[in-house]
């Protein structure tokens, strides 16, 4: 059964960039001052874009020199409950990173500092970021077949491996803060593995690696965390079964007391492959809104799964990587998530 949730059929924005909302685990979207804020790649840099209250999408153009020329590709850490007058991102680019940082003036955004430049040694297909429990920011990314992280407090200088063997040419990585501490996860092809390591705030170094599930081709490409109000860390997967009738994602979950348990879901039909799953969370109790694109041949449409069916989030064919925020949403406000096409053009879907 497919049932049609709320959207809007035009795009709210456009620029002039392909695909502006990914990459797969990246968080693009964020809730502060009284509204929804995008941070997005344009051609010569990046973006960042305030929701009015009538819902149409407007560029704060006041940023754009202090952008221009940087990476394009963010992902953003902006905590309302925390630090709502501050939005941090790792930006991506080919061969390059960058840490910027937002900081709310009274009447919008400026560049709280000077943009920092990282230097990568080789191809990058994307950078995570968060911040531990004492303020520490932490990137970590992909780069030759291994998994790496840097921090803040060495001033973005020393690279550290987490990983143990090389995954997979096209294997990734995503870190989030948990347990008083911060996690990497990754995929690994090539181990048929999905692992996870965790440091704890102020140790000297990582605890040793976590295989969260082996064998099955259960690894994929795909990453996407949120982290539940109780601590539990929610991770939405795919997996690489490829077969019509067997689920095609996987919903990971770590307790508080670090054990970890997988939930297959989204099966692969003959008419459409679940791809890019997101994994939400939102609301007094808790929801949980588990959304991914699908994949037709038609062309790839951005649904919900809910219970044991798929519900069409936004009918328009061509759209993909979704894009919500880190936190929670918040209470009392309007939820939203973002997803693009090829051409750059970005729509808005309503989840409450």
């Amino acid at each position: 059964m497919l049932s049609v949730l709320c959207f809007l059929l035009a795009p709210v924005l456009s620029v002039d960039v392909a695909a502006p909302t990914a990459d797969k685990p990246q968080s693009k979207i964020w809730f502060a001052q009284g509204s929804w804020w995008a941070w997005l790649p344009v051609r010569g840099g990046s973006s960042v874009w305030r929701r009015g209250a009538e819902g149409e999408w407007a560029r704060q153009s006041a940023l754009d020199a202090d952008l221009a020329g940087w990476p394009g590709r963010a992902d953003v850490w902006a905590d309302a409950r925390a630090d709502e007058d501050r939005a941090c991102a790792v930006l991506v680019g080919e061969r390059r990173l960058a840490f910027a940082c937002l900081q709310w003036r009274g009447d919008g955004y400026a560049l709280a500092r000077p943009v920092v430049e990282i230097p990568v040694d080789g191809k990058l297909e994307t950078a995570t970021l968060a911040r531990d429990g004492r303020g520490g920011w932490w990137i970590a990314y992909g780069l030759g077949r291994e998994m790496w992280v840097l921090r803040s407090a060495d001033g973005w200088r020393r690279a550290e491996r987490v990983s143990a063997t090389p995954a997979a040419e096209d294997d990734l990585c995503a870190i989030v803060a948990v347990g008083q501490g911060v996690g990497v996860i990754w995929s690994d092809q090539a181990a048929d593995t999905v692992w996870f390591r965790w440091r704890k705030d102020g140790a000297a170094g990582w605890r040793p690696i976590e295989a969260i599930e082996q064998g099955g081709r259960n690894a994929d490409d795909h990453i996407r965390a949120s982290l539940s109000v109780d601590g539990r860390l929610l991770v939405a997967m795919k997996n690489s079964v490829d077969r019509i009738g067997s689920p095609q994602l996987v919903l990971r979950e770590r307790s508080r007391a670090g054990r970890w348990k997988s939930l297959p879901y989204a099966p692969r039909t003959a008419t459409g492959e679940p791809t890019r799953p997101v994994v939400l969370l939102g609301g007094q109790p808790e929801r949980r809104f588990l959304l991914h694109s699908r994949y037709t041949k038609a062309g790839s449409e951005i649904v919900r799964w809910e219970g044991d069916r798929e519900e069409l989030l936004l009918p328009v064919k061509g759209l993909n990587d979704i894009t919500g925020p880190k936190a929670r949403f918040p209470d009392g406000q309007l939820w939203i998530v973002l997803a693009s096409d090829r051409d750059g053009n970005v729509y808005e879907a309503r989840l409450n």
